[in-house]
Parts: structure tokens; sequence; C-alpha cells
């Protein structure tokens, strides 16, 4: 990430009135109202731009801090959500809340190890999809794996929660240090910072919406998605197209 120091550079404008200055043997004759006036004419402009500055200032800080406010609030809130799925797995007992899925995918380096064992890159895979999965209560995940399974997109999903998940991870491992020193960075990089957050934690919701809409679905067989396995398989077909689907380049 590119860190971009703000330089603040005021500049004052000062227009000076230049007046000839007159030779000792020239009569002085005092100033008219009309000679003030026109002496007070710079001054008033100096003053005006003067606190168009200040004005302009105060409310580009305001601005920044308001930025500075809601930035760090959003990356407290998603260092809370990545702390709680960090000990839900230390809360994971040997069933691995009973989703049959982790026995079902193996590691594609030639070991054979399932996601199920008890190594750091497994317990980590599990923990970013538990992250995915927070709009489904514990007692039903056993049902939606399940689910997955049957549909025949065990492999599509799963790994694209483990994707999601572990984006999450390393956008908060990434900003979380830095919080306290965002006021290094200019507002308009601030603002895209904020912007992306906002929009990828958005992402995270929906994402764990369509989950729960997907066990949901089943439970209620909408569209027959529980009685027609073919039907199921085109429904997760369609969900994880949704999923992985890139954005359109404008």
């Amino acid at each position: 990430m590119k860190h971009y120091i703000i330089v603040h550079i005021f500049v004052f404008l000062f227009l000076n009135a230049c007046y000839p200055v007159a030779s000792n043997k020239i009569e002085l004759k005092p100033k008219t109202e009309t000679s003030l006036n026109q002496e007070e004419v710079p001054n008033q402009e100096a003053n005006y731009k003067e606190e168009k500055e200040a004005k302009e200032e105060g409310i580009n800080k305001k601005t920044e801090n308001t930025l500075l406010n809601d930035l760090r609030n959003l990356i407290e809130t998603a260092k809370k959500y990545n702390d709680k799925y960090t000990q839900k797995l230390k809360e994971e007992s040997s069933s691995q809340y009973r989703i049959l899925a982790f026995k079902d995918l193996f590691w594609l380096d030639g070991i054979n190890e399932q996601l199920s064992a008890n190594t750091e890159r497994s317990k980590a895979y599990r923990k970013r999809a538990y992250s995915i999965l927070n709009t489904i209560n514990d007692a039903s995940l056993k049902n939606f794996s399940e689910i997955v399974m049957a549909s025949g997109q065990t492999q599509g999903i799963f790994n694209t929660l483990n994707s999601l998940g572990g984006n999450f991870e390393k956008i908060v491992n990434c900003l979380y240090p830095k919080k306290d020193n965002l006021e290094k960075l200019e507002t308009s990089v601030l603002k895209k910072l904020k912007d992306s957050l906002e929009n990828f934690l958005e992402i995270k919701k929906i994402a764990s919406e369509m989950m729960h809409k997907l066990l949901l679905d089943y439970q209620n067989n909408t569209n027959r998605i529980k009685t027609d396995k073919n039907e199921l398989k085109s429904y997760a077909d369609t969900l994880f197209n949704q999923m992985t689907k890139k954005p359109k380049k404008h």
C-alpha cells in the first residue's frame, strides 16, 4: 500500500499599495477621502482572501477528521469481526461444527491432507469459512454443509468462502496496526480507503446473506431445490457464478 504524506503549503497573499515617495521640494497635500478609500480596497481584499482561506481550511480539516473517525470505526468493527472468528476457531470441537464438507475437501499438493486436519493452513481455511457463514447459527451449519455437498458445488462454494474470508483477514491485518497513523494520508486517499473498506464489508455481508438464503430456500423447498436434485444443482451453480462474477470495468 502506498502512503501519501500530506504536505500542507499555506500561501498568503500580501497586497501592498505602492505610492510614489514625494520629493522634499514638493508640497505634500493632505490625503483626501478618495485616496483613503483607495487604500482601504486592497486591505479589504486581503482580509477577504485570508478569511476565505481560513474558512476553506476549516472545512477541509473537518472533512478530514470525519473521514479519519469513520475509517477508524470501520477498521475497529472489522477487527472485532475477525477476532470473533479467531475465537470461534479456538472453541472448535473435533466435530468442527459438524461441517462434513471439511472432510470431503483436500489440499491439491499431493499430501492428501483434508481440510479437517489440525494443521495451521487447514485451521486458517476453516476460520475464514466461518467468518462468511456468520449468518448461520452453529446448529444449522451441519445442514448447510450437507446441502452444499448434495449440490455438487462443495469445492466451488467453500473455496470462495475461504478466498473472501482470506481477503477480509488480510485487510484487517494490514489496516489495524496503521489505524493510529492514518492522519499522514491525504484526504483523497482516506476517502478511497474508507469507500473500499465499506464496499468490501458490504460484499462480505451479501455473501453471508446468500449462504443463509440457500439454507432457508432449501428448507422451504423453494423452486423444488429440496426435492429435485437438478434444481438444487442449478441453484448452487448460479450461486457460485454470482459469488465469483467479476465486476464490469467502466
